[in-house]
């Protein structure tokens, strides 16, 4: 399924790295600086990459958890998003993910405890109030969970937290 991993070199000795690359024995792994040195860059062929698309492991350093669009929620007054990956697996023609980058190169950030981090900061900032969390804005959160796990780590998380 997945042919070529690049890996930045900052989480190449990350726990969740690791795990994934003993995963794709046989993948090509190509060592990056920075994931943005090969995914939405111009002049790519989506349409192309997306019939074999890489495999991008990387860190997100900032915008882990962001408030929702205004009007977009489920009736709670603090509505947030986050995405712990980029692009989608799937080729839907209604869907805004396939004009959303010119990659069709899936990123994952490894660093989900600082997804987790900056959920609890709101949860403790706003203790009274019940939040709102969604998963998906820029992929398709559930579509590669056997690779991920992001799920089966993230449910456990909210469980500790009924408010959000």
């Amino acid at each position: 399924m997945i042919d070529t991993i690049y890996i930045e070199k900052m989480i190449e000795d990350h726990p969740r790295t690791k795990k994934l690359i003993s995963r794709f024995k046989r993948s090509d792994k190509i060592y990056i600086d920075r994931y943005t040195e090969v995914f939405n860059k111009r002049n790519q062929n989506f349409r192309l990459q997306k019939t074999n698309p890489a495999l991008i492991l990387a860190h997100k350093y900032k915008g882990h958890v962001l408030p929702t669009p205004d009007g977009f929620g489920i009736g709670n007054s603090r509505n947030y998003y986050f995405s712990h990956m980029y692009n989608c697996v799937y080729d839907c023609r209604y869907c805004f993910l396939q004009g959303m980058y010119s990659s069709a190169n899936y990123v994952l950030f490894v660093n989900f405890e600082d997804f987790n981090r900056r959920i609890s900061d709101l949860i403790k900032e706003f203790a009274y109030e019940e939040l709102t969390f969604f998963s998906g804005y820029d992929c398709d959160s559930l579509a590669l969970e056997t690779i991920t796990g992001f799920v089966s780590q993230i449910l456990p998380f909210f469980l500790k937290h009924p408010s959000a």
